[in-house]
């Protein structure tokens, strides 16, 4: 009978350790489209050549408060703020749509007709980087990529 017991114990207990998992494991998991739906503090802007060389500026003061909001219904709000006349306003807030196709991210902006496909787009839980190609850096031919970091709020 002891046997029995302990052989049901020992069960149950590897059941559980074996039915639990890390946040991390779950976060995993989850798709890009749930990872990026929510509120996203702009951290900093940079900058990657086609050498590989990297760049990167965080935001001060005022351009601190700038946010990126993408929404459950597709739409999303982008709030960028700058210092002007010593008053922290608000730069053209933007809005429109997004979707991601194959792991890749396209936006369109609701003053735009067609999406547009997300240059450098990496996500994880709280991590997010959006990028566009821009002019050659580092007296290259190839385009760099300027990119936007934010972090989840």
């Amino acid at each position: 009978m002891k046997k029995v017991s302990l052989l049901v114990v020992l069960f149950i207990i590897g059941f559980n350790l074996s039915s639990c998992s890390s946040d991390d494991d779950n976060n995993e998991k989850r798709s890009k489209e749930e990872l990026l739906i929510g509120e996203w503090k702009k951290n900093g802007i940079g900058i990657i050549c086609a050498s590989g060389s990297e760049s990167f500026e965080a935001y001060s003061g005022c351009k601190e408060n700038g946010s990126i909001t993408f929404n459950v219904d597709g739409t999303y709000n982008d709030i960028p703020y700058i210092q002007y006349m010593g008053d922290c306003i608000i730069d053209g807030e933007s809005n429109g749509t997004w979707e991601i196709i194959d792991d890749e991210l396209y936006i369109k902006n609701s003053e735009e007709t067609t999406a547009s496909k997300v240059s450098l787009f990496e996500i994880s839980v709280s991590s997010l980087k959006l990028g566009a190609d821009s002019n050659p850096c580092d007296g290259e031919d190839a385009p760099s990529i300027e990119y936007i970091d934010f972090s989840k709020i």
